[in-house]
């Protein structure tokens, strides 16, 4: 089919809004369209083949008809093909073609009757004197042109059975009137012919039919890939945006942390040292006791403040993640050896379950991943009383199709109701109360490790339920794990950015998850409702600026930003909400704007959207 009326280059003037927006025909309207336009195209190639065939035809006859037959049979060929030409010319012209489709093919049908009649009337005037075998002839030149009809007509079999029955009707009936047996079985074969051409005619139609629902569901397809395309690289640009200004934000913020940590640190390191020298002297029982709980405290005490910077460094997004190859396996054997004294002191075993198959190269911040997984193993190891802590490796492959590591801490522990697990991963919550917890810091290692999960694009989860154990797993994309990278050199001013997003015609992402939420038809219907309430406002708030209704102006901008929100289309409702927000008197500087953020978000909707008819029918 020929393109819409809007196409990407061309430009909607919204200020008449002398045309509706509407939805466009179902496929089943479209092809129909489609079949009747290769029907008027494919007869043009036979309309001077016609004029040749009836003068051969009329030289073989022109010792048994008057010369003048063949003139008659010239002229009503040519009455057929100048009512064809006007049919063309008309359908070609026509602005709603899919709407007209059966007018056409009905009109068509009828030229298909004229042509016809060119051969019905040849057969009266040829065959009455004619011989047995130029009666032959004549019906193979039917035969021909039955099949040539089915050829180029099969689009729309009514307009091949029309053509067929009105030129070989009189021939079987003049045949029919010589009472032979050869003649009978003549038209007896004819008949058979006839049959088959017939069921040649609708197998060739459904073929027709396939081949173009097939292209246009394919057409479909590429424009919802090229708004799900679109929708992704907004996504990613926002992400950028968000990213730059949250960093330019927090950098103050970001370098006291920074300080802070230097400071805090080195009097925590020298208050170890300290512990360890003295350990290492001989000292009374107590005294030891006191120099190992000194120690122990300020590791626990620098352990903690390095979670709260982690905490706050993630909170601001000035966390660095880095990349780098590693095997995996080694890593976690090494993450088990060092925790198992731990687990043993405890009285527990801590094993590991390398599932085999499981990739061991890898490409992530290995040192993030370290971090995640001692958290959650200590943890297990804290809440548990008795058994043991597993720890899990495996390579696995999403619904979606995304593929890589699941990592699994499995307990033998307390276990964790419903209501804790709500808040589990929260900031400065706990998983419960152990005999053996004997402070374990302020509830920061699951919010951290679920945060570093996130920023290394995986997901964390816990399944769990009271004095049954749990299973802390988390899922990281083999290989492909996100990293932001984040550092000072990198802040800049988010100024021009911000410039640039605002003028966004279409919030792509939005659009896309309203249809994949509800679906093709019912997100079209929705924006064509939506699209037809915005002219109606543009049109409100011209009215209400001529007549410096202040009021109602505000009213029907608040109503238009409204409505364009709806459906995303962000251009159109800032437009909308600056307009509300000054007096009457300066409209006329701003409407102008929003006329023309319209007309830009008209030509590259119904450029995203070609199910979208706006401003105009489909041609």
């Amino acid at each position: 089919m020929s393109p819409p009326l809007i196409s990407q280059e061309q430009t909607y003037r919204p200020a008449s809004f002398s045309e509706p927006v509407r939805r466009k025909p179902d496929i089943g309207a479209r092809i129909l369209a489609e079949e009747i336009r290769l029907l008027i195209d494919l007869g043009q190639s036979s309309r001077y083949s016609m004029f040749i065939a009836v003068l051969v035809v009329g030289a073989t006859f022109y010792e048994t008809a008057p010369i003048w037959a063949t003139g008659v049979v010239l002229a009503l060929q040519l009455v057929a093909q100048l009512y064809f030409d006007r049919v063309r010319a008309g359908f070609r012209a026509d602005p709603d073609i899919v709407s007209n489709a059966l007018a056409w093919a009905r009109r068509y049908t009828m030229g298909c009757f004229l042509s016809g009649l060119t051969w019905a009337v040849g057969a009266i005037l040829w065959l009455p004197n004619a011989d047995f075998a130029n009666q032959i002839f004549y019906a193979l030149v039917l035969a021909s042109l039955s099949i040539a009809s089915a050829i180029t007509r099969a689009t729309y079999p009514p307009a091949v059975g029309t053509y067929i029955t009105t030129a070989v009707a009189p021939t079987i009936v003049i045949v029919l009137m010589t009472p032979e047996l050869l003649q009978f079985a003549m038209v007896l074969l004819a008949l058979l012919f006839m049959l088959t051409l017939v069921g040649w005619t609708r197998r060739i139609n459904r073929a027709y039919r396939e081949a173009i629902r097939l292209r246009f569901e394919n057409a479909d397809l590429v424009d919802r890939m090229a708004r799900a395309h679109a929708a992704t690289e907004q996504k990613r640009a926002d992400a950028e945006d968000a990213s730059r200004v949250a960093r330019s934000a927090n950098r103050v913020k970001s370098e006291f942390l920074q300080l802070l940590g230097r400071e805090v640190k080195e009097p925590l390191a020298t208050l170890s040292q300290m512990a360890e020298q003295l350990q290492s002297e001989m000292l009374d029982e107590e005294p030891h006791r006191l120099a190992e709980i000194m120690g122990t405290s300020s590791e626990k005490l620098r352990k903690l403040f390095d979670e709260m910077i982690d905490f706050s460094q993630m909170e601001a997004g000035t966390l660095e993640l880095n990349r780098d190859p590693f095997d995996l396996a080694e890593e976690v054997k090494a993450i088990i050896r060092e925790m198992r004294p731990l687990a043993a002191k405890r009285g527990l075993s801590l094993e590991l379950d390398f599932v085999p198959g499981t990739t061991t190269q890898v490409v992530a911040d290995v040192t993030r991943l370290r971090q995640v997984l001692v958290n959650l193993i200590s943890n297990g190891i804290r809440y548990t009383e008795t058994g043991g802590v597993i720890t899990r490796v495996q390579s696995v492959t999403r619904s979606d199709g995304v593929r890589g590591i699941r990592f699994s801490i499995i307990d033998t522990g307390i276990g964790i109701s419903a209501e804790a697990r709500a808040h589990l991963f929260d900031g400065f919550a706990k998983t419960g109360e152990s005999k053996g917890d004997t402070g374990g810091g302020m509830g920061l290692g699951l919010a951290i490790s679920d945060r570093l999960v996130r920023l290394m694009g995986g997901k964390i989860e816990i399944d769990s339920a009271s004095d049954q154990g749990s299973t802390f797993w988390f899922f990281l994309p083999c290989g492909d794990v996100k990293s932001d990278n984040i550092s000072a050199d990198d802040t800049q001013d988010a100024a021009p950015r911000q410039t640039r997003s605002s003028t966004r015609l279409i919030d792509h992402d939005h659009l896309y998850e309203m249809e994949r939420m509800l679906g093709s038809d019912e997100t079209t219907d929705r924006m064509v409702e939506t699209l037809t309430r915005i002219q109606s406002l543009y049109i409100a708030i011209e009215q209400a600026s001529d007549h410096g209704n202040s009021e109602n102006l505000r009213d029907k901008a608040r109503a238009l930003q409204m409505a364009a929100d709806e459906i995303g289309l962000v251009a159109i409702a800032d437009a909308a909400r600056i307009l509300e927000q000054i007096d009457v008197a300066v409209s006329d500087s701003e409407i102008p704007r929003l006329q023309a953020r319209i007309a830009e978000t008209w030509g590259q909707l119904a450029h995203a959207y070609p199910t979208l008819s706006i401003g105009g029918s489909e041609r």
